[in-house]
């Protein structure tokens, strides 16, 4: 077969077989076709595939969020000394995959004055498609009261604020944090004051005396206390008058006053004609009384409280 023309052109190269016709002529035809749009599709789609599925993700998050309330407040101890609060607080987690809590920040304020803060590094774990709960106890010394400005210590009740963050470690997202916070009120105990308010003879011989020492309970509080129980040691003069315990119950009003009597019997001859003279003369004696007593209060927490006694002053000798 003989060529007669060859030619060629941008687009590629075409032989021509002049036997042929022009139709037939078309179907041996080779074209060589640019590759340019083929490349830029290969490179484009995986961005797209990209785009489209941090899209999707996003989506994702939104409902992967999970939420958080606190469930309630309780008193766990309280003394005159501090107050032992736990807040239950649960966390809603609706997610099929266990996430964890990284931490928790909290913020306790007394009469908006910032007491206690800080951050609980403990990690939990949050089941998936479950509510967990969490648990953030909290002491108040009421000695820190006592530094506040103004008359907060005064107060029969005082108002707290917490404020807390969880800090959940979300896929994607990362770190989120969930706000929960809480008002109330919670009551200050204070310790009752107690002092001797002055010893009475009630009878005086040569070998004895019998007198009454009568132990004055102030009650500073809004709710009553009972004494169930009084374990004393009463020195006067620095010389030691007696000691025992007192069972019977003494019920102090709110606000109020209460006398507890402590009968002593004394020694005068062993006491030596001192103590007698003392006893006749009636003088201003000074006292030490020590040892402990259980006290029983109108809130619920504070029952069987053992308080301890280390009490010093002066009281007349009547």
């Amino acid at each position: 077969m003989n060529i007669s023309s060859l030619a060629s052109n941008n687009d590629g190269y075409i032989w021509h077989y002049p036997q042929f016709t022009a139709n037939i002529r078309n179907t041996f035809t080779i074209t060589r076709k640019p590759m340019k749009s083929s490349i830029k599709i290969f490179l484009v789609l995986p961005f797209i595939v990209y785009l489209s599925g941090c899209a999707e993700l996003a989506k994702h998050a939104e409902t992967i969020k999970p939420t958080a309330k606190l469930a309630g407040a309780r008193i766990a101890n309280i003394n005159f000394d501090k107050v032992d609060l736990v807040f239950d607080l649960e966390v809603d987690n609706k997610n099929p995959i266990a996430l964890d809590l990284a931490g928790l920040d909290y913020d306790f304020k007394i009469e908006n004055q910032s007491l206690v803060s800080g951050v609980t590094a403990k990690a939990i774990k949050l089941k998936a498609n479950s509510t967990s709960p969490v648990q953030l106890p909290v002491t108040l010394k009421f000695d820190d009261l006592k530094k506040l400005p103004g008359e907060i210590w005064d107060k029969d009740s005082l108002s707290y604020d917490l404020n807390t963050t969880f800090n959940v470690i979300l896929p994607i997202i990362g770190n989120y944090a969930i706000p929960v916070a809480k008002q109330g009120e919670l009551p200050v105990p204070k310790v009752p004051e107690i002092k001797i308010k002055d010893v009475k003879v009630k009878k005086l011989n040569f070998t004895t005396a019998d007198v009454v020492a009568q132990v004055e309970v102030n009650n500073p509080n809004n709710f009553s206390m009972i004494l169930k129980s009084f374990n004393y040691n009463l020195n006067v003069n620095q010389k030691n008058w007696g000691q025992g315990e007192i069972t019977k119950s003494s019920e102090i009003p709110s606000k109020g006053k209460g006398i507890i009597d402590i009968p002593l019997k004394l020694d005068l001859f062993s006491m030596g004609s001192a103590a007698v003279a003392l006893l006749q003369n009636k003088s201003p004696v000074d006292y030490q009384l020590t040892g402990n007593a259980t006290v029983d209060t109108g809130l619920e927490m504070l029952k069987g409280y053992d308080l301890p006694l280390d009490i010093k002053g002066t009281t007349p000798l009547q």
